[in-house]
């Protein structure tokens, strides 16, 4: 079922990913970060892998039309 999948709304830098999630769930969308870890010591991210953010299929529209404001989001 297409609104039970989970797909890509923005890759990019970790500090940007974190903006995007902030504001998603303040406005009530489910989602998350991929390719990020983290450790008492702080975060770790590869260079060589960009930090994703992952929101469902069936809020994708409604995720990008929130973000078609934010100077981060270019998709």
């Amino acid at each position: 079922m297409k609104e039970d999948r989970i797909t890509e709304l923005f890759r990019g830098e970790l500090m940007e990913c974190q903006v995007i999630e902030t504001l998603l769930s303040d406005n009530g969308i489910p989602c998350f970060l991929r390719n990020y870890a983290h450790t008492a010591y702080g975060p770790i991210v590869s260079p060589a892998q960009m930090v994703i953010v992952m929101v469902m299929e069936k809020d994708r529209d409604r995720a990008s039309a929130l973000l078609s404001d934010c100077s981060i989001y270019t998709k």
